[in-house]
């Protein structure tokens, strides 16, 4: 008999946390690799080892020991190292040049993740005017303000999903915002980091759609290719996101406006690769900047999966791998959504979860799932956070909008808040007041 010759896996680093995509999302499209997943040792005792350990081996990590950790990972061999989470991705690339690894240079992921330093680039580079200040102390709000004017948006340097970000009116809004995010131990991802003012960009009239968009980008050895525009439903205050779709609702001339930019951010940054997400403001004057991000965007992989069967997550992973081939692009039918459902801004327990039957019988609707349940306390926060999302396709952006209402009417959710004798009870359309 002929002996049979399988190819051997190539082995991945994953590095992964408790506050991205959920592990198993993650380890899933990963299966045709030898996944070893770095968790720090903080979220070891959250779950997501136990999960992760069923798809590879679990190494935990010491964020203030990086080089040991490298030296643990170097004895599995690894071929390519990656991240899906923000808040990972400077220990990332720490860990990908002490093992030689092909992944965004260390002063790349702190430009990518410093959102002051972001724009100073983007403004030398001529693709960006967002005015801009830098806060440490409240004693540096005087000039900021003067400086930025208003309206404005306060923002901590290192952030995500609008986390601690306030719409900033005037001066005296403003002020009390800045003493309340600088009393905090943590107001970004790391401890300190500082603040940002940044001159707040008026959209133009766009409803029933919002007045922004998200350009996905994948870059192989520095050569870019557009993935999508993903179209978004409107925020809530503060900055909270409430869903996305494809394909943009705004055309195929826009869009290539939208894509031009995005690319000009990408290649000004001197990104090599990855996937990139960069948000964009619609104005009355064009497209304006928001941010570019370095790391594939919340959702997208559902939204690539549904509209063109592309797996993005394993994409990310054979780019960080050295495959150089481009992604395969097929025209988008339909509209592919995805509808957030958000949790209160207030501290609170979920007393009930009502209308998901409903809601799934739904032509259009493939998926409808709960992150939380009946008896399970939420922190609160501005940033958005989901108690659930639904998904699926309708045939036209006309269909979407009314799916969407039907959905939100359907949707009954109870929460009892502190202080408060009854629960309040409220459909899907209704939670972004709470």
């Amino acid at each position: 008999m002929t002996p049979q010759h399988t190819q051997k896996k190539p082995t991945l680093i994953v590095v992964h946390d408790r506050e991205g995509t959920p592990p198993s999302q993650v380890a899933l499209p990963l299966g045709w690799a030898e996944c070893v997943f770095v968790i720090p040792a903080a979220d070891a005792s959250h779950g997501i080892a136990s999960i992760l350990a069923a798809f590879g081996e679990v190494v935990e990590m010491d964020l203030d020991a990086v080089e040991e950790t490298a030296e643990r990972l170097r004895t599995y061999g690894p071929d390519g190292i990656i991240t899906y989470s923000e808040q990972l991705q400077r220990v990332t690339a720490h860990l990908a040049e002490l093992l030689e690894l092909r992944y965004h240079t260390r002063q790349m992921a702190e430009l990518l993740t410093d959102k002051w330093q972001q724009r100073a680039a983007l403004r030398e580079a001529g693709v960006d005017s967002v005015r801009t200040a830098l806060i440490h102390t409240e004693a540096d709000w005087a000039a900021a303000a003067a400086h930025v004017g208003f309206p404005a948006v306060l923002k901590p340097v290192h952030g995500v999903a609008s986390g601690n970000t306030f719409h900033v009116p005037d001066e005296a809004t403003g002020l009390g915002h800045l003493r309340s995010v600088l009393a905090l131990d943590r107001p970004g991802l790391i401890q300190g980091g500082g603040l940002v003012l940044e001159e707040y960009l008026v959209g133009r009239p766009t409803e029933p759609f919002g007045d922004y968009v998200s350009v996905e980008i994948a870059v192989v050895d520095g050569d870019p290719t557009t993935v999508g525009v993903t179209g978004k439903p409107p925020l809530v205050p503060p900055f909270r996101e409430t869903g996305r779709f494809w394909p943009s609702p705004f055309g195929r001339a826009e869009d290539e406006e939208f894509t031009a930019l995005a690319r000009s951010a990408v290649a000004a940054l001197g990104i090599r690769t990855g996937i990139t997400h960069t948000e964009l403001k619609v104005t009355p004057q064009g497209p304006r900047l928001i941010e570019v991000n370095g790391r594939l965007g919340g959702g997208i992989q559902e939204l690539s999966l549904s509209a063109m069967d592309l797996d993005l997550t394993g994409y990310a992973a054979r780019i960080a791998l050295g495959e150089t081939a481009p992604p395969r692009l097929v025209p988008v039918e339909g509209v592919h959504f995805q509808l957030i459902l958000l949790a209160p801004q207030r501290s609170c327990e979920v007393v009930a979860i009502e209308g998901a039957k409903e809601v799934r019988a739904l032509d259009g609707v493939s998926n409808c799932r709960f992150y939380v349940r009946p008896g399970q306390t939420l922190d609160g926060g501005v940033a958005t956070k989901a108690v659930g999302v639904v998904g699926g396709v309708v045939p036209d952006h006309d269909a979407y909008i009314a799916l969407v209402e039907r959905i939100n009417s359907l949707m009954r959710l109870g929460f009892a808040f502190e202080g408060e004798p009854q629960p309040r009870f409220v459909n899907g359309a209704e939670l972004s007041s709470l």
